[in-house]
């Protein structure tokens, strides 16, 4: 069996605009992806989506990357403000507070609003996966997908 790449019409989620949230959603931007950006913070995912694109102007600045890219990228970034939004990813990456019940509380609701072949993944560093898709009702869709901090590095 070999895995196929996410194509890049595909919507990519992310729920979290820490530095780690962050980090995940211009990663997916960079690859193409629409990325739709939450969290429950006020403000906080469109200063993230500020703060991604300014990271992408010192890219540009550093000769890292192009300008189109650049451009690209930011142009693939957006504010989500409810869950419900989120109802058209095909990936939905969490990276919340680490407290399980707390991600259990977002995989479920994910789970009714999202399409039954979208993946749920969880940058979880320190919970078990198993524990986290146990409040699920089919954990079979949810995958540990991690990223080092910074994640664009």
């Amino acid at each position: 069996m070999s895995a196929t790449p996410l194509a890049n019409t595909c919507t990519v989620a992310v729920i979290g605009a820490g530095a780690m949230g962050s980090g995940i959603a211009q990663i997916a931007a960079l690859s193409g992806h629409p990325v739709k950006l939450l969290d429950t913070r006020e403000g906080a995912a469109a200063k993230a989506i500020q703060g991604i694109r300014t990271q992408l102007n010192k890219l540009v600045e550093k000769n890292r990357l192009t300008p189109e890219a650049a451009s690209a990228a930011a142009e693939n970034l957006s504010v989500a403000t409810a869950l419900p939004e989120l109802a058209d990813a095909t990936l939905l990456i969490e990276a919340i507070i680490e407290d399980l019940s707390a991600k259990q509380a977002l995989f479920s609701s994910l789970e009714g609003i999202v399409a039954n072949d979208a993946i749920l993944a969880t940058n979880t560093s320190s919970i078990s996966i198993t524990a986290i898709g146990a409040a699920l009702k089919h954990p079979e869709r949810l995958a540990g997908l991690h990223f080092f901090n910074p994640a664009p590095l």
